[in-house]
């Protein structure tokens, strides 16, 4: 393990509470330390990573230099951070964890939450960069990417996640997240119509300009392709349309394969992989599997709402297969199983594939490393 590795791991990803203060305050005291160049910014409740990625690496083919921030990761940290078609190197991290904590000191290195750190390096990694595209982590108002200039700003969907932080009504949610709108805005297709209400109302406040996707993007870019979920049309769209505004003249083809791990990724012939976790992405699970046979390995947080997830997915499965997972948040065997027999479907534990039978890994990023790495898995 690197020092850099070794240091964020003692920082922990969990959490629990969160200072929304403490970045800024750092940002006031430093910010002259840092050279980044105004950043595409993403928030909203799925899909950033997805529609980041597509647009960073077609900015990325037209010969800019690209720096595309993401989290959380799925197997390596370095996942995180994409520098001109490629993650970033062990050594190049290294470079930045020294530069930044020479830049911020070893108070507020110590300091610092594991994502407000790895936002700021991704700061420091970019900083040679034409073009950042920076997804927010948890909310939009608060978020640690928000302290960076915007030269655009993209909202994915927005969905219920993250209650006790956001709130526990659509409009809460979509409140915390759009009062991240601080420059021009691009909103992708909304699965609730006050979402477009709550946009419109701060752009006029604020005197900014907010626009649609669809009404820049092609609606052929929504039309589902063979063995493509219906939200990658969803992704595709916003991503064109930020391209459209950032000046090019991108055809479709340019935003056609998966750019990332782990989006409702096929890996063999009877095996999909997915990080989602909340009730959206289990909507969209179930649409694309609608009328085949499929057995769900699965686990999930406490925190999040794993009893409506189950009575959802009860509609394309019958089995559910528990997979443990390495986290204190996890949901233990007991509470997956006592959902499962609310719902109507079969619980068991998972031990391996069988050839003759169609599987989904799915619930969380850390599901989904969990079976990668587990020596049965596979």
């Amino acid at each position: 393990m690197t020092p850099l590795k070794r240091f964020m791991a003692d920082k922990g990803e969990a959490y629990s509470r969160i200072d929304t203060e403490r970045i800024k305050r750092l940002w006031a005291q430093k910010h002259d330390r840092f050279h980044l160049a105004p950043i595409i910014h993403l928030v909203g409740t799925n899909g950033k990573g997805s529609t980041g990625r597509m647009l960073a690496e077609f900015l990325h083919q037209q010969g800019l230099r690209v720096g595309h921030y993401s989290s959380p990761h799925l197997l390596r940290f370095n996942e995180r951070f994409w520098l001109e078609g490629a993650d970033a190197t062990d050594e190049a991290l290294e470079q930045a964890h020294h530069d930044l904590s020479d830049r911020i000191g070893s108070q507020w290195a110590q300091a610092l939450s594991y994502f407000e750190y790895a936002t700021l390096l991704a700061a420091v990694l970019f900083e040679s960069c034409e073009a950042v595209v920076m997804e927010a982590g948890l909310g939009g108002e608060f978020d640690a990417t928000t302290i960076f200039e915007a030269r655009l700003l993209l909202i994915t969907p927005i969905d219920y996640d993250h209650q006790p932080f956001l709130g526990h009504s659509i409009e809460a949610i979509a409140t915390t997240k759009l009062r991240a709108m601080r420059c021009e805005t691009l909103l992708a297709t909304q699965p609730y119509a006050q979402t477009n209400t709550i946009a419109e109302t701060i752009a006029h406040q604020r005197g900014l300009t907010l626009q649609y996707a669809e009404t820049i993007a092609p609606k052929r870019a929504l039309l589902s392709r063979e063995e493509e979920p219906a939200f990658w049309g969803i992704n595709r769209q916003l991503a064109f349309a930020a391209a459209r505004w950032l000046g090019f003249n991108p055809s479709l083809e340019s935003f056609k394969q998966p750019p990332l791990p782990g989006r409702l990724q096929r890996i063999g012939p009877n095996l999909w992989i997915d990080v989602g976790h909340n009730r959206a992405a289990a909507e969209a699970i179930v649409a694309f599997f609608k009328g085949r046979s499929i057995h769900i390995i699965y686990n999930s947080f406490q925190d999040k709402e794993y009893e409506s997830i189950i009575a959802l997915l009860s509609l394309i499965t019958k089995t559910l297969l528990y997979l443990p997972i390495a986290s204190p948040r996890a949901a233990s065997a007991e509470e997956i199983e006592r959902a499962c027999s609310q719902n109507g479907v079969e619980f068991g534990h998972f031990k391996s594939l069988q050839p003759d039978q169609n599987y989904l890994v799915f619930g969380s990023f850390k599901t989904v490393e969990a079976f990668l790495k587990g020596v049965d898995a596979r």
